[in-house]
């Protein structure tokens, strides 16, 4: 791996995140490209990614996962088990929505953050545990509002 082009390394890091590359030993570094982990994550930092499961991780870690060809990096909101089965709900910091994805798409977790100016060390990635509680907070509402409207519209006048 030449590590004098951040491409090659991006892109070795990329193979290696999919299961492409087994024998990458180098560290995990890859590009933001769009604006869901505002403002922790600006487009043009990079991610420092450790390999990990799905079962490893928690609400509130910002975790890599592969969707077909993409790898997204976004927070974990919630961790379910369903039987033998582990799904977590993830969302963008400044998304509306997330989904559910299962535990088994999560190929990695960001331990920090190399901004144009500086690095965010893992501490500080894991200090926006209040920007999950917020983000836990608004996703309850989202979830429990369309079933109170519901019951409104059907008992107009209070439940009897």
């Amino acid at each position: 791996m030449n590590t004098d082009n951040p491409r090659e390394q991006w892109l070795d890091s990329w193979l290696a995140l999919k299961g492409e590359n087994p024998t990458f030993e180098g560290p995990i570094q890859l590009p933001v490209l769009s604006g869901s982990m505002l403002p922790d994550f600006p487009v043009g930092s990079t991610l420092h990614i450790k390999k990990t499961e799905g079962n490893r991780c928690h609400p509130g870690d910002v975790i890599v996962y592969r969707d077909n060809d993409r790898l997204v990096a976004h927070r974990l909101l919630l961790r379910v088990g369903l039987g033998s089965r582990l799904f977590f709900f993830e969302k963008g910091d400044t998304n509306d929505r997330g989904r559910w994805i299962p535990s088994t798409w999560i190929k990695g977790l960001v331990t920090s953050v190399v901004l144009p100016e500086s690095e965010i060390s893992q501490d500080v990635v894991r200090q926006s545990d209040k920007a999950s509680r917020s983000l836990w907070a608004d996703f309850i509402h989202r979830v429990l509002a369309p079933p109170r409207k519901i019951k409104q519209m059907i008992f107009p006048g209070g439940e009897k």
